[in-house]
């Protein structure tokens, strides 16, 4: 691949670009302010100020009255003019789905969600099931949205399993028949027309928590999510941990012992696994009547294998990657309040963090990529 020099309307587009992700990042900015962040000339940011606004992709606040202070030229003369981006100017769609369920939002240009669904998909679903369930989905968002196509930015999909994010395909996973090796991201720029990238659905459900929720502070996190399998990502300082460009840390797949054998972490704390020692135990058939009848103390009295397979996981990626935090997710509030627990034994001295599985943040995440995407400017490649 030769890569061409950058030519002067690279630069200017690179520039456009920088101030418009600035301007997305804030509620509100004034030109001079930009001027500063940017070190760009001043008549250059004016410039581009002006093209965003002719463009439509920012308007002035009105009477915005900013967070800070302005300082240094911003406090001298005429009150500065504050610029946001006009949140009807583009539209993202992120999709999160597993061999459960599956969930879409749609955002606008301020990263507001405007519209936001998920349903729950068929037992033993096959990849051409889960396609037409996640077309009709993604339909749904863009007509009840009312977002016109033109406007839309790109579709973001968190899969499940290993994920090229180059290519868009999904490498390996085999709860759901066929995906593995299909190319999900070709599919869907087929069928919708439009810009699509693809991403393993714990790397970006831990980078949403990083950024938006409970995981906010953390220089570093180790998330774990467990559902139908369990899912391993690791976030640091933002950026989300590939080999290459293929995601990694698939530590369901890990094999841990327990007092009987050796078996996969997922063979024994994942969802059904867990459901499955409870049903023997209390009789119980669904997690809803777990979250009904049973305490955390219940599962810590019943849960020997799975504390002993977990502690022993969680050690091993703590001497392993040594995050600043770990971050436990599951569907349920009594399963993350006990993974939590088990965690916090495991990992004397280190933080736990537990959340219940949000779809939305789930896919905000999705649509996280797509905005670092938008944003960056792809030099001409042969």
């Amino acid at each position: 691949m030769i890569r061409h020099p950058l030519r002067s309307n690279d630069i200017r587009e690179s520039n456009e670009k920088l101030v418009l992700s600035i301007l997305f990042q804030n509620a509100g900015i004034s030109q001079s302010q930009v001027v500063k962040r940017t070190g760009l000339k001043a008549p250059t940011v004016f410039r581009i100020f002006a093209k965003l606004e002719e463009d439509g992709y920012i308007q002035p606040c009105g009477e915005y009255t900013p967070a800070e202070p302005p300082q240094g030229a911003d406090r001298k003369g005429r009150r500065p003019n504050y610029y946001c981006v006009n949140p009807s100017s583009g539209y993202a769609i992120g999709v999160d789905f597993s061999s459960l369920a599956a969930s879409a939002i749609v955002v606008d240009f301020k990263n507001e969600v405007i519209y936001n669904d998920t349903i729950d998909v068929e037992p033993g679903i096959n990849k051409d099931g889960m396609m037409a369930v996640l077309e009709v989905l993604i339909e749904k968002a863009i007509h009840q949205s009312g977002i016109d196509m033109e406007r839309l930015i790109g579709i973001g999909i968190a899969a499940p399993g290993i994920v090229d994010t180059e290519t868009g395909r999904v490498l390996e996973y085999e709860r759901i028949g066929g995906l593995s090796g299909f190319g999900i991201v070709e599919h869907f720029r087929r069928v919708f027309g439009a810009p699509v990238l693809a991403h393993n659905n714990a790397s970006v459900i831990a980078a949403s928590a990083y950024h938006y929720g409970g995981a906010r502070e953390e220089g570093s996190l180790f998330a774990i999510l467990v559902r139908s399998g369990v899912g391993g990502a690791l976030v640091n300082h933002g950026e989300i941990f590939l080999n290459g460009t293929t995601t990694a840390l698939e530590i369901g797949r890990i094999h841990v012992t327990t007092d009987s054998n050796a078996e996969n972490l997922e063979g024994i704390c994942s969802e059904p696994a867990i459901l499955g020692a409870l049903r023997a135990r209390f009789g119980v058939t669904s997690w809803e009547e777990i979250q009904e009848q049973l305490t955390t103390g219940d599962l810590e009295a019943s849960l020997g294998q799975v504390e002993l397979a977990f502690e022993t996981a969680l050690r091993n990626l703590n001497h392993i990657f040594h995050p600043e935090a770990f971050l436990i997710i599951s569907r349920f509030t009594i399963l993350s309040e006990y993974l939590r627990a088990v965690a916090e034994r495991a990992l004397a001295g280190r933080r736990v963090i537990s959340l219940v599985y949000n779809p939305v943040q789930a896919c905000y995440g999705a649509t996280d990529i797509v905005f670092k995407q938008f944003f960056l400017l792809k030099p001409n490649s042969v």
